[in-house]
């Protein structure tokens, strides 16, 4: 972490009223917004509050400045009784802060940050005409995706969510028809919160292209991992443009997201040739642009996996465009 030298904050009291109980986990972690002061004035800033188990959080502070540079502060967080109070070093000065509604607060406002909800630009987009839908809102039939059978043939059930959506099915599933040209991909999913879950553990699945190429679905607010292995990484190889220690397009578990894929391929007396290229854009961030697949481009499936977490999936929609 940057030490943040140019900030003369006193933070030396810890404010906050007692509440009657503690928040939730879901409650406190997410994304925030605010201010943070030093003796030239006021900034903004961005922060992500991360639950990582046992009422226990750690927040991560990101303050533009000027030529593009970031500083890029760390409080600890822990539920005391009815409160959650954190704690750091700002500057090399103790810094204290608590949370109260939605709102975390550092002495004499040196601190202020207000938690909001970033709603992805094409979140529910409808699928345009001569578009596919695999999964749809509040899906009840699927007609155009099937669980993956186990060695004895049983497949995994289709689970509704309250929210419009499914759990995925054990072992994942995938669409009934092959695909082999260019297309567009909507996909919208929602991970858990598995706080206490590290790395790959936290919220994991999948998106698996025709050519087998797979964009990674992960819990990466916050939380880091290998090459490839985040939140919209093409996985084990190439991570998000938009990164930083993790996916920076990445929202807070228990809120939907969404991919929209642009898939090219070329064709030679119909069928296709050389590699796919692909740009994402992940809650409308670009985190690839026009980059080539290490895959060969070939006539396949989609599969959405499974990997033991309980991944939602809806409103997912292919259009052609051959």
């Amino acid at each position: 972490m940057q030490r943040l030298t140019w900030f003369a904050i006193a933070c030396v009291g810890l404010i906050g009223t007692a509440m009657a109980a503690a928040p939730p986990e879901q409650i406190v972690q997410g994304l925030y917004e605010g201010t943070i002061k030093d003796a030239k004035g006021t900034h903004k800033l961005e922060a992500r509050v991360v639950a990582t188990g046992d009422q226990a959080f750690k927040v991560f502070i990101r303050v533009p400045q000027t030529g593009g540079k970031v500083t890029k502060l760390e409080l600890d967080g822990k539920t005391e009784g009815s409160a959650v109070r954190f704690t750091g070093k700002i500057g090399g000065a103790d810094c204290k802060a608590a949370y109260l509604a939605g709102v975390i607060r550092g002495a004499g406002g040196a601190l202020d940050m207000k938690r909001i909800v970033r709603k992805p630009p094409s979140l529910g987009a409808k699928p345009p005409e001569g578009a596919i839908v695999l999964i749809g809102t509040n899906p009840k039939t699927f007609d155009e995706v099937g669980a993956r059978p186990d060695k004895n043939g049983a497949v995994g059930k289709w689970v509704p969510t309250d929210d419009g959506g499914v759990v995925v099915p054990k072992r994942g599933f995938d669409s009934k028809r092959d695909f082999d040209g260019s297309f567009r991909l909507h996909v919208e999913f929602k991970c858990p919160l598995v706080a206490k879950g590290r790395g790959q553990g936290r919220g994991n699945s999948g998106v698996f292209l025709p050519c087998g190429q797979e964009i990674q679905v992960l819990d990466s607010f916050g939380m880091t991992t290998y090459t490839g292995g985040g939140c919209g990484g093409l996985y084990k190889y190439k991570d998000p443009d938009a990164f930083d220690e993790f996916s920076l397009a990445s929202l807070p578990p228990l809120e939907w997201q969404t991919y929209d894929i642009l898939y090219r391929v070329k064709k030679q007396g119909g069928r296709p040739v050389g590699n796919p290229v692909v740009t994402v854009l992940h809650n409308g961030i670009k985190i690839h642009d026009n980059h080539e697949l290490g895959k060969k481009a070939r006539k396949g499936r989609f599969h959405f996996q499974d990997h033991g977490n309980p991944v939602h999936y809806r409103n997912i929609w292919v259009q052609p465009l051959d």
